[in-house]
């Protein structure tokens, strides 16, 4: 497990001067890139990792560093419980409780913890479209961690189905739904890959690596188009709007209905949330929208 192994190597490194990659990558069985990682990883928290290049280079710690700054306070212990409880309810995944069990031993009191945050769903995926997404995420995560390639079924946006061969980097969890970042052997880019769209997964475990840029700007969307939305609103629907928008955005109108004005991206579709409120939303600019609206409501009735 990634967290164990990074624990691994802080110990490895505070018995030991100077430690190169190769070493570090022969000795808990993984590549110097995934070493690389892990470095970059301890860094970010805040470890005070030296690295030295060259042939006789390798990694370090400052002399003032000691195993006692790497100790929890309670406090500490309890933030870590919380952020592990919140990533097994996403995941369900039994190290992760295997982990919660071996802090609980650290606290100084034995009560057992309770969460005072859990996650019932994490998306508006129906159950069973969630827990094919957690194996998904248990099968990809697997795939970073042993640094293989995979070979997947996409069915893009626009509904065409493709075969990629990516090298999975991380995963991303945006706008309610997970994404894979991942280098695409066939557009030689950074790609995202929503997971619901990955129809079959199969796994590469040959020595070939792609070569991949770390930094490679990621085409998310198109250049953002954002154009003033005024839609009003049934008064009962209040509670539905606070979903969505902000008190800034919402005001009551003197005939009782909701006036919401918003700024909106015009290159997403803004038509199914509309279609959601049914007769309690009208659209009162821009002129297209409301076309388009009425068109799709055409449509539907005479389908």
């Amino acid at each position: 497990m990634k967290t164990e192994r990074m624990f691994s190597i802080l110990i490895y490194l505070l018995k030991k001067h100077l430690v190169s990659a190769e070493e570090l990558a022969e000795k808990f069985e993984v590549s110097k890139r995934t070493i690389y990682r892990d470095m970059d990883a301890l860094s970010a928290v805040g470890i005070p990792i030296i690295s030295y290049l060259g042939k006789n280079g390798g990694f370090t710690l400052i002399d003032s560093f000691q195993l006692d700054k790497f100790t929890f306070s309670e406090d500490e212990k309890k933030i870590l419980l919380e952020g592990l409880a919140l990533k097994n309810d996403l995941f369900d995944n039994n190290h992760l409780s295997i982990l919660q069990n071996k802090i609980e031993l650290l606290k100084e009191n034995k009560d057992e913890h309770f969460s005072n945050m859990t996650i019932a769903s994490a998306t508006l995926h129906r159950k069973s479209i969630e827990e094919e997404t957690k194996l998904k995420i248990q099968q990809i995560l697997a795939v970073i961690e042993q640094d293989n390639q995979m070979r997947i079924s996409y069915v893009s946006q626009t509904s065409s189905t493709s075969s990629r061969i990516i090298q999975p980097i991380k995963l991303n969890f945006m706008n309610g739904s997970w994404y894979l970042e991942a280098f695409c052997e066939t557009k030689k880019a950074n790609r995202l890959f929503k997971l619901t769209r990955i129809r079959n997964i199969e796994v590469i475990t040959d020595n070939t690596k792609i070569t991949y840029v770390e930094d490679t700007e990621i085409p998310l969307i198109k250049t953002e188009k954002v154009e003033e939305i005024v839609l009003l609103f049934s008064k009962s629907e209040l509670g539905k709007l606070y979903d969505f928008f902000t008190d800034d955005e919402i005001s009551l109108q003197e005939d009782g209905h909701l006036k919401v004005t918003f700024d909106y991206d015009t290159n997403k579709n803004l038509l199914p949330f509309l279609l959601m409120f049914g007769r309690h939303v009208k659209i009162e600019s821009p002129l297209w929208l409301k076309n388009q609206y009425v068109n799709e409501i055409k449509f539907i009735y005479e389908s």
